[in-house]
């Protein structure tokens, strides 16, 4: 069974691509290799696993290369991953993210491969902040029904004040969903082989500015909570998803979405991993549409796939400064 990753020298698709590899899967992997860190990636999986085949792609060629592999299945990461380059240059981000997915996705369809797609809670947009919340001294949490608990997959979509990124991803995932695929909305991943930047893989990038001796930089008041989802666990979920979508689950899982995070015992504020690792931040004013609170109720994945997070929050975290250090050596 052959098996197309695209953005596969990103954090994620680094990661899937090499469990896959180590497994004696048939990959092709593809990356443009545009975005920061994706050459070291590509550069530590070529030389940890000669068997890789890898081909240089932008997003407008990959239709191209899914007609000629003809994969089983389809796992689609490449993306643009900021809000704020979204927000200055949002055609960009909408080539990328909306087009670009549909363009996958529609080829995908045509060869009969489902895809797996990584989407994101930015979807929700700013309906979000409209939940009752309460303010604790170091986080914020859900108030009421989803306290403790997290917002499902149910939880409206409908508002304005998603930022470009939200917009463009949530049609990207309309359409891979249109087609038969996964989407997989995302709440904050990390660990290994991710470089981290301001408004995207914040773990990653408060661990980089600590190991650098860099000034840490806080939009809003810091209290802001995410459930942290490892690596580790986010590729074992997707390998359940590829073995599902290609057996005997393909049809009743067709066009579903996942709310996929580390859950309310791996949430975590930006205060609390400053105060965790020692570090005095510096503030700035709020981010458009930043979500005070954000976790996911992920018992759909839990009882669909069965699965839940094995890593802990203590554990993946100490795992991602040994890792940041090596890599910035």
């Amino acid at each position: 069974m052959r098996i197309l990753i695209t953005g596969a020298a990103g954090f994620v698709g680094t990661n899937l691509t090499a469990k896959l590899l180590r497994d004696g899967r048939d990959v092709v992997a593809t990356d443009s290799l545009a975005r920061a860190g994706a050459d070291w990636n590509i550069q530590w999986l070529r030389s940890t696993y000669p068997a890789l085949r890898f081909e240089r792609r932008e997003i407008e060629d990959l239709p191209a290369l899914i007609y000629k592999e003809k994969p089983a299945i389809v796992f689609h990461f490449a993306a643009q991953v900021a809000v704020t380059s979204s927000v200055e240059n949002p055609q960009r981000d909408f080539r990328i993210n909306a087009e670009g997915s549909f363009l996958v996705a529609r080829a995908a369809r045509d060869v009969g491969a489902p895809v797996i797609y990584t989407s994101t809670n930015k979807v929700y947009g700013d309906n979000v902040n409209f939940v009752e919340i309460v303010e604790q001294e170091t986080r914020y949490d859900f108030a009421g029904e989803y306290q403790g608990n997290g917002l499902p997959e149910s939880f409206s979509i409908d508002a304005k004040h998603h930022t470009p990124y939200g917009i463009s991803k949530l049609v990207g995932e309309f359409y891979v969903r249109e087609f038969g695929g996964i989407a997989n909305r995302c709440s904050c991943m990390y660990g290994p082989n991710q470089f981290g930047i301001v408004d995207q893989g914040w773990l990653s990038h408060i661990a980089t500015n600590k190991i650098k001796g860099r000034e840490t930089v806080i939009y809003g008041d810091g209290k802001q909570v995410r459930d942290a989802l490892h690596i580790q666990d986010v590729v074992r979920l997707m390998c359940a998803e590829m073995d599902a979508l290609t057996g005997s689950q393909s049809e009743s899982l067709a066009g579903s979405v996942f709310n996929i995070g580390g859950g309310y015992g791996n949430t975590i504020s930006l205060v609390e991993l400053c105060n965790k690792w020692g570090i005095k931040p510096t503030f700035a004013q709020w981010r458009p549409a930043d979500q005070k609170v954000f976790y996911c109720n992920i018992s759909a994945a839990q009882s669909t796939f069965g699965w839940q997070p094995e890593v802990t929050l203590e554990e993946g975290l100490e795992e991602l400064l040994d890792w940041t250090r090596r890599s910035c050596a």
